[in-house]
């Protein structure tokens, strides 16, 4: 889960330079930090405490995720686009990746 955790950071960080703007502007980028939400959440209490009950739980889902948003029915949305003018906004950074770590949380807690 390191490694997955530092290939989705190295991912996004790549896209947030090659687009200009933070990676959640559609459903491909979304996806993929969902992905390294649910790997953040996997790696926190294993570093904080040594023992990681949510283990099978993270990583499944962490896989599932990133299978289906490299899957074939998101080709077309792989490369960035320009932001729409509704998503140019400074706002865009902490209200949706916010919204995405909480449903990651949500998440772990509905699964566990």
């Amino acid at each position: 889960m390191i490694a997955t955790f530092l290939c989705l950071t190295g991912l996004l960080t790549t896209r947030w330079i090659y687009s200009g703007h933070f990676p959640l502007s559609d459903l491909y980028e979304s996806l993929i930090f969902l992905s390294w939400s649910f790997s953040l959440i996997h790696m926190v209490p294993y570093f904080k405490i040594r023992k990681n009950d949510l283990t099978t739980i993270t990583a499944s889902i962490t896989i599932f995720t990133q299978r289906f948003a490299t899957s074939g029915l998101l080709n077309e949305i792989h490369k960035p686009t320009i932001l729409v003018p509704a998503l140019q906004s400074e706002w865009l950074l902490m209200h949706v990746s916010m919204m995405i770590l909480s449903y990651t949380a949500l998440l772990c807690g509905s699964l566990l």
